[in-house]
């Protein structure tokens, strides 16, 4: 395979999930926003703040807060329709068509049909603008739903090859990179001797915690409905079976770089992953010792440098 297709997939996967990732979170931070609103405005403000933090957003000057605009608006602006915010749904969508474009030969009807659709459908959003937060959750709702299809046509249509695989790949990477974003932004509110530990407040910022990641429903049924803090903690980092837990996603990174050529042999990117997913596997009360957000920004930076090795090995400029 040509080193700019494979790239090209690769990218897909990470802008398609990263799109998947920022609808949904705007969705549950609004709703727990609301949840919390009234009862801790400072709280419910924190939800927002705690999210730009997460997707490595700095508060842009455009985010202009007023009783006409509400606290919603101008984070689902930003975050889902601003053209010159990198990490917007929007900006992600574009993306992942633009490299969809240059590499039409390899994917089927279904999936580049499903993402022009779903292209064309945030334009239309953006040209009638966003003036009400009720209109405005919906329209992320339907966005996110068909960010969902495009994912859905990927599973249904394309071959497992090679091509499959890169893509995959980047979904991963950027699947497991947000999971310890989101993780490294939240939990130090959560922590024990953290303001605002009135129960209902607590118990509705982590099930937050737990839908941020669609992890809510696979949780209860390992767990039941009972939310303990340390079981959230080990479910979504060392939980195998739970689709975006940092441990399956590492070990599904590990899989793909095997399945591709040269995967025989040890590269460089398959060190760092494997360093990390015997910390995992092993080490787990290591790591709740010596700290979740520690290990968070650890093994955020070593997945960059699992990234780079990728990078150098299959798309070499």
């Amino acid at each position: 395979m040509l080193s700019r297709v494979a790239n090209a997939l690769y990218w897909i996967g990470r802008y398609l999930e990263r799109a998947e990732n920022m609808s949904r979170l705007v969705l549950v931070t609004s709703e727990v926003s609301v949840e919390i609103e009234g009862l801790d405005d400072k709280l419910a403000q924190r939800q927002w703040d705690e999210l730009l933090r997460s997707v490595s957003s700095s508060v842009d000057e455009g985010l202009d807060f007023s009783p006409e605009t509400g606290l919603l608006l101008p984070y689902f602006r930003w975050l889902f329709l601003e053209e010159n915010n990198p990490i917007s749904v929007r900006s992600s969508i574009t993306s992942a068509r633009d490299n969809a474009r240059a590499i039409r030969e390899v994917l089927t009807r279904e999936v580049f049909t499903d993402l022009n659709e779903c292209h064309h459908g945030i334009e239309r959003i953006r040209r009638r603008r966003l003036r009400d937060p009720v209109a405005a959750r919906e329209e992320m709702a339907r966005c996110h739903g068909s960010v969902i299809k495009v994912l859905g046509s990927i599973e249904h249509t394309l071959s497992r090859d090679q091509g499959w695989t890169f893509l995959k790949l980047g979904e991963a990477m950027e699947r497991t990179r947000r999971t310890l974003r989101v993780l490294e932004a939240k939990l130090p509110g959560l922590a024990p001797g953290a303001a605002d530990r009135e129960l209902p407040l607590l118990f509705a910022r982590w099930r937050g915690l737990l839908r941020s990641v669609a992890s809510l429903e696979n949780y209860r049924a390992r767990h039941g409905a009972a939310l303990d803090p340390d079981k959230v903690v080990r479910f979504l980092l060392f939980e195998p079976t739970a689709p975006r837990s940092v441990l399956c996603g590492v070990g599904r990174l590990r899989g793909y770089l095997d399945a591709l050529p040269g995967g025989a042999a040890v590269s460089e990117a398959d060190r760092v992953l494997g360093r990390v997913h015997a910390a995992l596997i092993y080490d787990d009360d290591q790591i709740i010792e010596r700290g979740i957000v520690r290990f968070a920004e650890d093994t955020t930076t070593q997945l960059t440098a699992a990234h780079e090795a990728i990078r150098r090995q299959y798309f070499p400029r």
